[in-house]
């Protein structure tokens, strides 16, 4: 997990999310401060909710397009529950609790990095789920590593049996 937990107001742009996110190179930031927090922004939500819209970020305020309430775990919990909960919840983050005090987040992509075989596992539960057979392929969107270039996605597709991110079905 993450320790290191950074926020933002809940009345500041989402220019300014975006700027602190690339300033510390990182993917989601949470909205509060101290220990009290009432949601999260994510470089997704920032591009679905508010560029694909065509809405100007200086002018929408975070807490109009984070997630609330955020979903939380207890810090002794497995990497197998995380990544249950996380999927039950629909969710790519959980905060981490301890004593009811925020210690960290775990992300799915540190559960991947941490264990890429549960993510297997996970990536194939969900073709089951989808109803995907080898003789029945349907059109499935994953998150994972992509087959071709190895770099992390949301949007991995099946073509030609390899799970394939935009990039590389481009190509």
């Amino acid at each position: 997990m993450t320790r290191n937990l950074i926020s933002i107001d809940a009345e500041d742009d989402v220019t300014e999310a975006a700027r602190l996110m690339d300033r510390k190179r990182i993917h989601s930031i949470l909205i509060g401060h101290g220990n009290e927090f009432s949601g999260i922004i994510t470089d997704l939500d920032i591009v679905s909710r508010v560029v694909s819209k065509g809405l100007d970020p200086g002018g929408v305020k975070v807490r109009e397009v984070m997630t609330s309430p955020l979903v939380s775990i207890g810090e002794d919990a497995t990497i197998e529950e995380a990544a249950k909960k996380m999927r039950e919840n629909g969710v790519r983050r959980l905060i981490v609790e301890s004593d009811d005090h925020k210690v960290g987040m775990i992300a799915e992509s540190d559960i991947v990095r941490v264990t890429p075989e549960l993510h297997f596992l996970i990536r194939e539960r969900s073709k089951l789920e989808a109803g995907m057979t080898p003789t029945r392929p349907q059109e499935v969107v994953l998150s994972g590593y992509c087959e071709m270039c190895g770099n992390y996605s949301s949007q991995l597709r099946n073509v030609d049996s390899r799970w394939l991110c935009e990039d590389c079905r481009g190509r």
